[in-house]
């Protein structure tokens, strides 16, 4: 009985942010978000796949396939995913929001060129 509740919890949230399998990825009886998101952000191709999937012309996070949802509460899994998006410091659309230094010219033009309903 030692498996029961065991799921592929890590599998089925990196696939929601990345779009593909990573079967590395152990199971688990809950997802622990943090772990997970130390462990994709040690990805240094993190963003630019959340960014390819974005601007692809299909949904993100990506929907993941019945066999890695197997086990898991839906509204859990929900919840979960939008824990792991907010601590990889994406917001909702994919854009990462994350930087450990002040905006430069460059990106200053550009934020000033967001239309005032998609600013943050």
């Amino acid at each position: 009985m030692a498996n029961s509740g065991v799921a592929p919890w890590h599998q089925a949230l990196a696939y929601a942010i990345l779009g593909r399998r990573l079967p590395e990825l152990a199971q688990q009886d809950q997802p622990n978000v943090t772990a997970l998101a130390r462990e994709l952000s040690a990805n240094p191709e993190l963003s630019a796949s959340v960014n390819a999937l974005r601007h692809g012309g299909g949904t993100w996070p990506v929907a993941v396939p019945p066999d890695l949802m197997a086990g898991l509460g839906q509204a859990q899994f929900l919840a979960a995913r939008a824990a792991l998006v907010k601590e990889l410091g994406l917001d909702p659309q994919g854009i990462h929001l994350a930087i450990d230094r002040p905006v430069d010219a460059d990106e200053r033009r550009l934020l000033d060129q967001v239309p005032p309903h998609h600013r943050g």
